[in-house]
């Protein structure tokens, strides 16, 4: 349990503009930063963030919260392990304790994957340390030219060539056998004694984007014809490995920095070249470039460079790929090595200024690369050659941006010595084509049934409401109402003429409402959260419910604080002043707490008449039409003022 003081220590110190910067890159419009979402794909930024509010808000997909909600929800964490994760990135001291058996059991699997993973990753790493790690392990590393620093910044280790060892450590640690199998760490066959996946290998972790190893890739030292040169974790509940690139974390500031990612092939070309100051580099790790993958790197920068090795094999099987990247609206440029250089070796050659030129020196965009590469290829073959252009088209069209299609036709054209328009028209063949076979069938009327319009009441003193669930209760007063206390309560409305007392939104909206039965009982239970800490004399700050452990609760009020749309800045250059909605407060507030008192004495009246048609007795007849003149009186003076015709 980690203590309260802490958690509102941890809580104060995690800026959410700079937790999230961790994972996007952020740009400024207006008050807020914007930047395409995380949680979902998309080409134009609908993800907000407020630095004054601490709060972010997809307008795509939903998503808000603040900053430990965002690391829960990005990395699959429980609150107390985001809280912990922001502890580690801002130095605030958490008192840790070793993990029983029955605290191991008690955290769900994907928890229980994480710590064992990172477990298993110090392990590896003090290995190193070892004499066997030493001879073995360190001596490999050394011949790759890493340094002592560069081994400790990517957490490089080594997993003895034994049977068991690791397995039987983790297991006296009090790690169970069925989460070392579930994290990919050991090997279980049936009638026989586990092993460990990864002995005889020096280790590189997989980390994630918040920097937690999620997995491994292992290199076999020895040499053994049977046994795979590289040997990647399986998947498991928190590795998958197209979601992810290798090096992302240490890449990520690079990335943001220099505006530009480096895709290279494997952990050494990352390794080496961070150690030599380049750090905006990934892998892809030996597999085919997915679309999760490309998305990933897209949230640091629209510019991708592909560092291919000198191997004309591997070239043309990367470039089947490579299409996905640019239907994903990225810049793609791409750079040779001479024949039996990689970027490991090269930069090891050249150092890192001279790598950095040659890059500046040979880089070509994608399809320049791609048309060059597949001329040689089918040299003067007319046949070879028509099923080249077909396919250069066919990748051109996949390019989102009308411009950048433009000019790469263009340039195809001039390659290819060909009329441009040719290029176009068949272009434009496959665009239809694939329009129509992504277009989804009429949808079938029976489905619409059953399925309510709106009501005519959406609008409130003449704005919309926005992110509120509409039903015929009345519950959008409601919500207006509970709004209002949540996010201007503290504001400060009038003056006790006679004690010169600041009268605030929250003393009258209190007062006035009185008992709180909202037909929403989430609503209740904020208002009723709001009334504990107003009795103890605080008017809670919004941000008392923006990190509320109710979920619920936060998503209600980060949608308040996220209006989709802002007045501009512009109006006032003109001359023309609108008025904002704090000027108005009192008289807005007024006027919904006298609708949601008229609702009520309707209903009141709407009872009594149903209660009149099942009465006999005359005299209880009158004394109830008595009742409900008095309510329809109430009804009528609430409607004058709100200047409302019944």
């Amino acid at each position: 349990m980690i203590p309260q003081e802490t958690v509102q220590q941890i809580l104060q110190a995690a800026d959410v503009v700079d937790v999230v910067g961790d994972f996007v890159s952020l740009k400024k419009r207006g008050s807020n930063m914007i930047a395409c979402c995380p949680f979902h794909n998309e080409k134009t930024p609908s993800f907000s963030v407020s630095p004054t509010k601490g709060i972010y808000k997809c307008f795509g997909c939903g998503k808000g919260g603040d900053s430990v909600r965002f690391i829960m929800d990005l990395e699959g964490l429980s609150y107390p392990e985001a809280l912990k994760w922001l502890a580690k990135k801002y130095g605030i001291e958490i008192q840790e304790k070793e993990y029983t058996d029955e605290e191991l059991l008690a955290q769900n699997e994907r928890e229980s994957l994480f710590i064992v993973t990172d477990f298993a990753q110090k392990y590896y790493a003090d290995q190193l340390r070892t004499e066997e790690g030493q001879s073995i392990g360190q001596s490999y590393f050394k011949e790759r030219g890493f340094n002592q620093s560069t081994i400790e910044k990517f957490g490089l280790g080594y997993s003895r060539d034994g049977w068991d060892a690791f397995t039987k450590h983790a297991i006296k640690s009090g790690f169970k056998l069925e989460i070392l199998e579930k994290a990919g760490l050991s090997i279980i066959k049936e009638g026989k004694d586990p092993i460990d996946r990864f002995r005889g290998r020096v280790i590189f972790p997989i980390n994630n984007v918040a920097g937690k190893p999620i997995a491994f890739g292992a290199r076999i030292l020895k040499k053994d014809t049977k046994a795979p040169k590289y040997l990647n974790s399986p998947e498991t509940e928190i590795y998958h490995k197209s979601r992810i690139v290798y090096g992302i974390y240490t890449a990520k500031n690079g990335i943001r920095t220099e505006d530009n990612c480096y895709l290279v092939e494997g952990y050494t070309d990352v390794v080496s070249l961070n150690q030599a100051g380049i750090e905006n580099v990934v892998a892809s790790s030996g597999t085919s470039l997915t679309k999760e993958q490309i998305q990933l790197i897209r949230r640091f920068s629209t510019n991708i460079t592909i560092l291919y090795d000198g191997d004309a094999a591997g070239i043309n099987a990367s470039l089947r790929g490579t299409d996905l990247i640019l239907e994903e609206g990225m810049n793609v440029r791409v750079v040779v090595f001479p024949d039996g250089e990689d970027p490991d070796s090269y930069v090891q050659k050249v150092g890192s200024d001279g790598f950095v030129n040659y890059i500046k020196e040979n880089q070509k965009d994608f399809i320049r690369f791609k048309t060059e590469v597949s001329l040689q290829k089918v040299g003067n073959d007319p046949v070879a050659r028509a099923g080249l252009i077909s396919d250069l088209v066919e990748t051109i069209t996949k390019i989102p941006d009308a411009i950048k299609r433009a000019v790469f036709y263009k340039e195809v054209a001039h390659l290819l010595e060909i009329d441009e328009s040719v290029l176009i028209t068949e272009g434009n063949k496959l665009s239809r084509k694939r329009v129509k076979e992504n277009t989804p069938k009429p949808y079938d009327r029976n489905l619409l049934e059953g399925i309510v319009p709106p009501p005519d009441d959406l609008f409130v003193d003449g704005g919309p409401v926005e992110e509120v669930d509409v039903n015929p209760s009345g519950s959008l007063k409601e919500e207006l109402f509970v709004k209002d206390l949540v996010c201007y309560g503290h504001e400060i409305i009038d003056k006790d003429p006679e004690t010169n007392e600041e009268i605030r939104l929250a003393d009258y909206l209190l007062n006035e409402i009185g008992e709180t039965n909202f037909s929403d009982s989430l609503l209740n239970e904020i208002v009723v959260s709001y009334r504990a800490s107003y009795d103890n004399g605080n008017y809670p700050e919004t941000t008392f419910f923006t990190r509320h452990e109710n979920q619920k609760i936060q998503d209600k009020v980060v949608n308040w604080l996220s209006p989709r749309y802002e007045l501009s800045e512009n109006w006032s250059k003109f001359e023309i002043h609108i008025p904002s909605y704090t000027s108005k407060l009192d008289d807005l507030s007024y006027k919904n707490i006298l609708r949601i008192k008229k609702d009520r004495f309707q209903e009141n009246y709407n009872s009594l008449s149903q209660e009149l048609d099942t009465l006999e007795n005359e005299e209880e007849i009158n004394d109830l039409l008595q009742k409900m003149m008095k309510v329809k009186k109430v009804i009528q003076r609430l409607s004058d003022q709100l200047g409302a015709v019944i």
